[in-house]
C-alpha cells in the first residue's frame, strides 16, 4: 500500500431527472445494484462486492450523492438517493435488479426495496444499519490521520513499512476481539493474499477524503435521523440479512430488527466476524458463497 493509486474501472456520469450520478458497471450477467458504505464511492462498491461480478453478475455501482463526482444536490435524504439510483436504472434500461448494501449502504437497500418494489427482485444486506446509529466521536489525532488527504497518504506510507500495524488498526476499530483474538486475526489476514489485498485496496477506496467529505457527513446527518427504518414489513421480495456477531460498530440488534420486520427474511450469522467479517473473517468465504448463491436462486 505504498501508493493511493490502484486499478479500478473508469466511471461515467449520467444525467437523470434528479441530477447527475456517477457510476461504473463491472461484470456481465443479471444486474445487481450495489450501495457502497460510508466514506466510499463507486470504487468501494466495485471492490467490496467483487464476489458478485466474479460469479457472473453485472454490478451497477453508483457513487452516492456527496461522494466523488455525484453532487450532494442529486439527493441528500435516503429516499432521494434511492430515487436517484432508480432513475439511473431507467437511464440504463434496466427494469429489475438485485440490491446489495453494507453498513451505511444498508438503509438504502431497505429503502429501495420499499420504494421501488417493481424494480427489486431480491436484497442482501451485510452488517447494515436499520435503526438508531450514532457515530462515535473521533479524537483529533485520528481525525488528522483518517479524515484528511495528507493523513491517508501517511497511512499508505506506514503500510509499506508496517503492514500488520495498519491491518490491526482497521480490524480493531470495528470489532470486540480480545487482544489474542485480534493478534490471530491480523496474522491470518496478513498471511492470506486475498484478504491482505482486500484490506490494502479497501483503505484506498476512502482516498481522497476531500472528494468524499460531503457524502460522509451527509451520511452522519441522515443516519442520526433514523430511529428505526419504518415499514420494513412492506418489503415483499426475498431478503437475506447477514451480520457478524463480533461487530461493535453496527451491532447485531440492527439485523435482528430487520429480520423480525421483513416477511420471510432469512438471517445468516457471520461467525466470529467484526464489521469486516464478510470479507476477512475466518468464515468469510462461506459468507460470500451464501450471498452469491442467494442471488443465483432469486434473480
Amino acid at each position: 500500500m505504498t501508493s493511493p493509486e490502484y486499478d479500478i474501472p473508469e466511471s461515467k456520469v449520467i444525467e437523470t431527472e434528479f441530477g447527475p450520478v456517477e457510476y461504473a458497471i463491472v461484470g456481465e450477467g443479471k444486474p445487481v445494484l450495489a450501495f457502497h458504505g460510508g466514506g466510499g464511492g463507486y470504487d468501494m462498491a466495485v471492490l467490496i462486492y467483487s464476489m458478485f461480478s466474479d460469479a457472473g453478475f453485472s454490478l451497477i455501482c453508483p457513487s452516492r450523492p456527496g461522494y466523488l463526482r455525484t453532487p450532494l444536490t442529486s439527493g441528500k435524504s435516503i429516499p432521494a438517493q434511492v430515487d436517484l439510483c432508480a432513475a439511473l436504472l431507467d437511464e440504463l434500461g434496466l427494469d429489475e435488479v438485485g440490491v446489495v448494501g453494507a453498513s451505511a449502504g444498508g438503509p438504502l437497500a431497505y429503502e429501495f426495496a420499499k420504494r421501488h418494489p417493481d424494480k427489486t427482485k431480491a436484497i442482501v444486506v451485510i452488517d447494515g444499519i436499520s435503526m438508531k446509529y450514532e457515530y462515535q466521536p473521533i479524537d483529533k489525532v485520528s481525525e488528522k490521520i483518517f479524515l484528511s488527504d495528507k493523513g491517508q497518504k501517511f497511512q499508505f506510507w506506514l503500510a509499506g513499512l508496517m503492514p500488520k500495524t495498519v491491518i490491526k488498526q482497521i480490524v480493531a476499530l470495528e470489532g470486540d476481539l480480545t487482544h489474542e483474538e485480534l493478534k490471530e486475526r491480523v496474522k491470518n489476514i496478513y498471511d492470506d493474499p486475498v484478504k491482505h489485498d482486500f484490506i490494502n485496496k479497501f483503505f484506498r477506496t476512502l482516498y481522497p477524503y476531500s472528494e468524499r467529505k460531503e457524502g460522509t457527513w451527509n451520511d452522519v446527518e441522515t443516519e442520526a435521523e433514523i430511529d428505526k427504518i419504518e415499514d420494513l414489513d412492506t418489503i415483499t421480495c426475498p431478503a437475506l440479512i447477514m451480520h457478524a456477531n463480533r461487530d461493535n460498530d453496527v451491532v447485531m440488534a440492527h439485523a435482528e430488527y430487520a429480520v423480525s420486520e421483513i416477511p420471510g427474511a432469512e438471517f445468516y450469522l457471520i461467525k466470529e466476524g467484526t464489521h469486516f467479517g464478510f470479507w476477512v473473517s475466518d468464515y468469510a468465504e462461506e459468507a460470500q458463497k451464501k450471498a452469491v448463491d442467494f442471488f443465483k436462486d432469486n434473480l
